[in-house]
């Protein structure tokens, strides 16, 4: 398998600052954490 989504999410994690906006989420994928 690929990592395609994993190098963007982890772009996504640099470029907005904090990683914790986006949360990896078991058996779903990702989401936006809403602080």
């Amino acid at each position: 398998p690929t990592k395609t989504i994993d190098v963007h999410v982890s772009a996504l994690r640099r470029k907005l600052g904090d990683p914790g906006w986006i949360e990896a989420v078991r058996g779903v994928g990702f989401r936006l954490n809403q602080r």
